[in-house]
């Protein structure tokens, strides 16, 4: 009899330890690259999917809403840059990103010199306006991350050129 009562102790203690395991992500969790493969509306919650991007497309899945995050709040993007010559054209550029592990919160920032030029004439221009710097990027929560897919919700629009008057 002592040792059915061991044996099941045994399992409820195992079977705790298993099931009640904490399912925080943390910051290494999302070293790599991502790239979005799906965005969904729930409620009028928009949703995205994001997956690991394959070692050869590392690339051009940047250019494809895509983005890698590195050690050191270093990441990787694609930006928008407007030209008069050329209305669109892609700029690979390396910005910085925090993660808040508890809230689940990841916020990326354009480099701190990126269309300064733009900025500064804008400012001299407008006076009023306050300019962050480093501009965000974009904001979003982490709601999952799970069998290789991320899926976030966006806090933010994906916009870098936010200023606001106060």
């Amino acid at each position: 009899m002592k040792s059915f009562y061991f044996l099941l102790v045994f399992l409820l203690l195992v079977g705790n330890s298993i099931f009640g395991q904490n399912d925080t992500i943390s910051e290494f969790d999302l070293y790599g690259c991502w790239k979005m493969k799906l965005a969904t509306k729930e409620n009028g919650i928009k949703k995205w999917i994001y997956v690991p991007c394959d070692i050869s497309e590392t690339g051009n899945s940047i250019k494809q809403f895509g983005i890698v995050f590195k050690a050191y709040n270093k990441c990787e993007f694609s930006a928008t840059i407007q030209d008069a010559l050329c209305p669109i054209i892609y700029e690979r550029v390396e910005g910085t990103w925090t993660y808040d592990m508890k809230s689940g919160i990841v916020e990326v920032y354009y480099p701190k010199e990126f269309q300064k030029e733009f900025w500064d004439t804008l400012k001299e221009e407008n006076p009023e306006l306050e300019i962050p710097s480093p501009r965000m990027k974009t904001k979003f929560k982490i709601v999952e991350l799970e069998d290789g897919k991320m899926e976030i919700e966006k806090t933010t629009p994906n916009n870098g050129n936010r200023c606001t008057s106060p």
